[in-house]
């Protein structure tokens, strides 16, 4: 538009040029330059050759700048689009990411994006950019736990969006146990441990066991205490719970919490057997062997033992100890009551 104008207004000048010189001389020339012959033409004419050579002087380099200019959008627009992307999947949770910017504009902030994650506020529902938008909603959604199409996103299995909504599928029931375990390199650790908890309330012991790395302390307390369960009991040895239990790094407390979980349900005999073992082996079981004889009322056992300790160790069972002889009667476990809550 402003360059028809332009030339508009140039061909008008040329020509009101050209009358005021014909007007005043209207007389014909021919001359040589640099070897070129030139005609016999009006002297008006010749007059307005300059500004017409100076017309398209100006067009061509306006035109050069539009070209470049025309470059420099196009390249922005496209660094537009790929900041549109990067935020989208910065929103998303995207691991890896990394876009190329072209334009000084874009490079700094496209730099900081791509290793940032975006955490907007829950009162931002959109923005006016269809894919921010959807981006918004998926977080919104899987955030509700409600149930969220994500083919559309292409998310690797180990983006945390990901992980949150098979989770929550696990949880409504949308996923099994068995489909997540059997399934690990689709679901990831994550995923596949939450699962574990849940199938190692039900599921076989061979069947639990073939998943054990997948065991955590709290799996391992639900499964060690379905021993001798009347719902979903199993029978194991004390060989085999021990082996078990090795396969986790536990403190002196999480011995105590296990002494607690199997008070429920193990025989008797049988636990007091399975923490003298483990107290052989291990120093750190030593106050749940103590906490699991006096919690079975084998006092005597207990106070033998404390006997022979140091006078400076296990002071909470010398403690308790000179309470039952005094006649002070208390459940061991309200000392222990950290490990009951």
């Amino acid at each position: 538009m402003q360059l028809k104008r332009y030339t508009v207004g140039s061909f008008i000048l040329m020509i009101l040029v050209g009358l005021a010189v014909y007007s005043i001389n209207t007389e014909s020339m021919s001359f040589d330059l640099i070897g070129i012959h030139f005609p016999n033409l009006p002297i008006a004419f010749w007059v307005v050759v300059p500004l017409a050579l100076l017309y398209f002087a100006s067009v061509l380099h306006m035109a050069v700048y539009v070209l470049v200019g025309n470059f420099k959008l196009r390249r922005l627009n496209r660094d537009y689009d790929k900041m549109i992307d990067a935020l989208r999947d910065s929103l998303l949770g995207v691991p890896e990411r990394n876009y190329v910017f072209k334009s000084d504009a874009y490079k700094i902030m496209g730099k900081l994006i791509d290793n940032s994650l975006i955490m907007p506020y829950e009162t931002l529902k959109s923005i006016g950019n269809e894919k921010i938008d959807e981006a918004l909603t998926l977080l919104s959604d899987i955030k509700a736990q409600k149930k969220v199409e994500m083919k559309k996103f292409h998310l690797a299995n180990t983006a945390s969006l990901m992980v949150q909504n098979n989770l929550n599928r696990l949880e409504r029931g949308e996923l099994t146990a068995d489909e997540v375990l059997s399934r690990h390199e689709t679901y990831g650790d994550e995923v596949c441990k939450k699962a574990y908890e849940s199938y190692v309330k039900s599921a076989s012991m061979g069947s639990v066991i073939k998943y054990k790395n997948l065991l955590s302390k709290s799996s391992l307390f639900t499964f060690l205490g379905r021993i001798n369960s009347y719902e979903n009991g199993i029978e194991m040895s004390n060989e085999e719970a021990i082996s078990l239990i090795k396969s986790l790094k536990l403190t002196r407390d999480d011995f105590i919490d296990l002494s607690i979980v199997l008070a429920k349900n193990m025989i008797p005999e049988q636990r007091i057997r399975l923490f003298e073992s483990m107290s052989e082996q291990c120093d750190d079981v030593m106050e749940a062997y103590f906490y699991t004889l006096y919690d079975l009322q084998m006092i005597d056992v207990a106070n033998e033992l404390l006997n022979n300790t140091a006078h400076d160790e296990y002071q909470i069972f010398k403690a308790y100890r000179d309470l039952k002889r005094s006649n002070k009667h208390y459940d061991i476990a309200i000392f222990f009551r950290r490990h009951c809550d």
